[in-house]
């Protein structure tokens, strides 16, 4: 869905210069090429489980979609009825986003859908959730469904919850990029989303029943990337992540989040994909190196992404309104605007057709989706 910009919301544009953070020179140390990670296998239990299991599609899942969301300034707003509050729950928060942009076209079939995770704060054991989200329904609604990683054997499949912040994540054709902050990504496919039984924990009961504390629809884990290079500074940590179809390869953009007292380590890298796979390109090792690194320094990076070759930064600031940093190669100091003024912003997603970067708020009493028009943050 195309959407017309007057619903974004779009406030007065501020321009902060006084940042001493993005002042310092972002350093182009690609050529160290010693950021990698490493392709793991395919899980060979999907089959069993899709023998299983009732393997259903986006389309079904959308269409059974029981929570509804509000638009209010040009924002999308997470319910707050009293058996259905995600915009003050406090047991699970928002981190990554995606959209139906970034696995091929602007919508699936004839919805456009965000995707968004979240992780367990208070019951870890649960793991990590994504929302599928339609807007092309009036009012945007969504379902909730549940990550896990294929367990057990052919014979007797299970599964288990996927423990990870999701910091990030990224829609690329049939595949779901996941942000695993100390060890690499996670890779999810939309193409074996199974529907479950209503009941309590997770993964198969004996008595056959598939459990997911629940939900009614998982989806599993295919495969993972760990990370394996050996960087000179510190180990790659990979808080955040997005896709950039905006380039030749299109490529997956990491972020690291870090605090003032950690020093100024962050970094942001790119791994080209390929567009057959919809994997990383790798080695005959199996190896994908980063094809782009900058040391930036800047802290509290919860969100990166690249858009027609300029980088952009999604950073919180606590209690006070979030911004985005800019930044081109070759282009000067990076800039900090002051476009969402909302405290808690998150990961970053780019729609080409709307010329749109979307982010999502984490604050509890705070948490929207809000697009920003790139032409308002691209000098």
């Amino acid at each position: 869905m195309r959407i017309p910009l007057q619903l974004l919301g779009i406030a007065f544009l501020t321009l902060h210069t006084a940042h001493a953070e993005v002042l310092k020179v972002w350093k182009d140390i690609t050529s160290d090429k010693d950021i990698k990670l490493k392709q793991g296998g395919a899980s060979s239990l999907i089959k069993a489980l899709d023998d299983a299991l009732n393997n259903v599609s986006v389309d079904e899942v959308v269409a059974d979609a029981n929570h509804a969301m509000s638009i209010t300034g040009g924002k999308y707003k997470w319910p707050t009825k009293k058996d259905d509050d995600e915009f003050n729950n406090e047991s699970w928060y928002p981190q990554g986003i995606s959209s139906s942009a970034d696995a091929g076209d602007a919508k699936y079939n004839k919805n456009h859908l965000f995707l968004v995770s979240w992780y367990a704060k208070k019951d870890e054991e649960k793991g990590v959730r994504i929302s599928f989200i339609n807007t092309s329904v009036s009012p945007p609604k969504y379902r909730q469904v549940l990550f896990v990683e294929p367990t057990g054997t052919t014979s007797k499949p299970s599964f288990k919850t996927v423990g990870v912040h999701a910091g990030g994540i990224a829609w690329y054709g049939n595949l779901l990029y996941v942000a695993d902050t100390n060890n690499g990504v996670r890779i999810f496919d939309v193409d074996h989303i199974w529907k479950v039984d209503d009941c309590d924990g997770a993964g198969r009961k004996s008595n056959g029943d598939y459990c997911a504390y629940g939900y009614r629809y998982v989806m599993p884990q295919v495969r993972r990337y760990t990370s394996s290079g050996d960087p000179k500074d510190h180990d790659y940590t990979y808080s955040c992540l997005a896709l950039d179809r905006t380039s030749t390869p299109a490529a997956i953009v990491f972020g690291e989040y870090y605090h003032a007292a950690d020093g100024d380590h962050s970094r942001t890298t790119r791994f080209d994909l390929d567009a057959t796979s919809h994997l990383l390109k790798v080695n005959s090792d199996n190896i994908a190196t980063a094809s782009k690194v900058f040391l930036h320094g800047n802290h509290r990076v919860q969100g990166a992404i690249t858009v027609n070759g300029r980088y952009y930064l999604s950073q919180s600031n606590g209690d006070d309104d979030s911004d985005i940093i800019g930044f081109t190669p070759g282009g000067g100091n990076a800039k900090v605007y002051d476009v969402l003024h909302y405290p808690g912003s998150e990961d970053l997603t780019y729609d080409k057709g709307t010329d749109t970067l979307w982010t999502l708020t984490e604050k509890t009493g705070g948490r929207y989706i809000i697009g920003t028009p790139v032409k308002e943050i691209s000098s």
